[in-house]
């Protein structure tokens, strides 16, 4: 079962959904700008025709959901200098190991 969206002729999207739906599904949108969305998971008609307006209805969803801009965050002058503090404890460790100790008897 197939079912066909008018993305471009949809009354119940705004301009800016339109272009949210164009922009994220382009896989899903043919050269005529109509969104498909197929099921042919079962044998029954009725179920592959739900299917496919779940499917849809998934696919709509998703594209016009809006996404919060990530907002750049700075470690810490505290943090940085745990960091640094912890460098030099493992790299005195090292340095202790690789000391040779001489055995002349």
């Amino acid at each position: 079962m197939t079912l066909w969206f008018d993305v471009v002729n949809s009354p119940s999207l705004s301009p800016e959904q339109k272009e949210f739906v164009m922009r994220r599904l382009s896989t899903h949108i043919g050269k005529d700008r109509v969104l498909r969305a197929v099921s042919q998971q079962t044998r029954s008609q009725a179920e592959n025709r739900e299917l496919a307006r779940e499917r849809f209805l998934e696919l709509l969803r998703d594209a016009v959901k809006q996404v919060p801009v990530r907002k750049k965050t700075r470690v810490s002058k505290g943090a940085k200098l745990h960091l640094l503090e912890e460098k030099k404890q493992h790299s005195i460790l090292k340095t202790e190991r690789s000391k040779r100790v001489s055995t002349e008897d």
